[in-house]
């Protein structure tokens, strides 16, 4: 099945008139920044090149794909970001809160400032990512402190495994 193009003008008049489901909608290139959008269902969609920065999103099931797009001090709040995968994008300063994080993929991303509180079943997966206290985590891992966890263990004479 085949992902719907759409502009971001389209999906603002649709959602305008009271429409909430976007599910496989293909947008590029869009600019969507400090927007309301609660309630949307994206489940299935890819953004590439949006631009989201300070956007309010609320009770949304986000289980897509962004490639590139800026999050920058967005509002993510309850919301379902399960299996929800995150290319190349800068969350900087963005906030996650009250949301389901199983199985969410963050490659290549930006975390500085960000605020999350989130929960979910199956661990996040992070490749090459920027944490939100700034460090670069090289590699593949599930878990971003990791290396802090080691290195606090072999002070304290415990075992980590």
């Amino acid at each position: 099945m085949e992902k719907e193009r759409i502009t971001a003008e389209n999906l603002l008049r649709r959602y305008a008139a009271g429409e909430r489901d976007f599910q496989r909608i293909l947008l590029e290139y869009a600019d969507l920044s400090e927007g309301e959008l609660q309630g949307i269902d994206l489940r299935g969609a890819q953004f590439s090149y949006v631009n989201l920065s300070s956007i309010n999103l609320r009770h949304c099931c986000l289980t897509a794909e962004f490639i590139y797009c800026n999050f920058r001090n967005a509002l993510i709040e309850h919301c379902d970001l399960e299996r929800t995968r995150f290319f190349d994008c800068d969350l900087r300063g963005a906030t996650l809160r009250y949301v389901e994080l199983t199985s969410t993929a963050f490659t290549r991303v930006n975390l500085q400032g960000t605020k999350t509180h989130g929960s979910g079943k199956d661990p996040c997966e992070f490749w090459d990512v920027i944490r939100e206290d700034g460090v670069f985590v090289p590699g593949f891992t599930f878990d971003l402190y990791i290396a802090e966890r080691i290195a606090e263990s072999k002070t304290k004479g415990d075992h980590v495994f």
